[in-house]
């Protein structure tokens, strides 16, 4: 069988361009990560280079076709998998939920 490249849905920060390289080659995505992150450091330090590694992962992130074996995540999660703290709400159907109100008894 033959491996494709595909960008990461499970291993993604923005677009999953680094997580995608990972699982292909098979290594933990930290270090494609801090190697973008060096590659890009050393391309600012050259005023004609500083735009090169935005440049490239514009490009791969148009190249890269999503992996279609992995869950497809909604857009709540674009940018990585973010749990909320909140708690799930419930269906009130169509009900509205009015909080913080005081009582009286009105008096006739």
């Amino acid at each position: 069988m033959k491996k494709k490249l595909y960008r990461s849905n499970d291993h993604r920060i923005l677009f999953g361009v680094c997580g995608g390289f990972a699982d292909y080659f098979g290594i933990d995505p930290k270090y494609i990560r801090i190697g973008y992150l060096i590659f890009g450091l050393i391309c600012s330090m050259f005023a004609r280079l500083s735009i090169l590694p935005v440049g490239i992962y514009v490009i791969l992130v148009l190249a890269m076709p999503l992996n279609p074996n992995q869950s497809a995540n909604s857009f709540s999660s674009f940018f990585g998998n973010q749990t909320s703290n909140r708690p799930a709400r419930p269906n009130n159907q169509g009900r509205k939920v009015i909080r913080d109100v005081k009582e009286k008894d009105i008096k006739k």
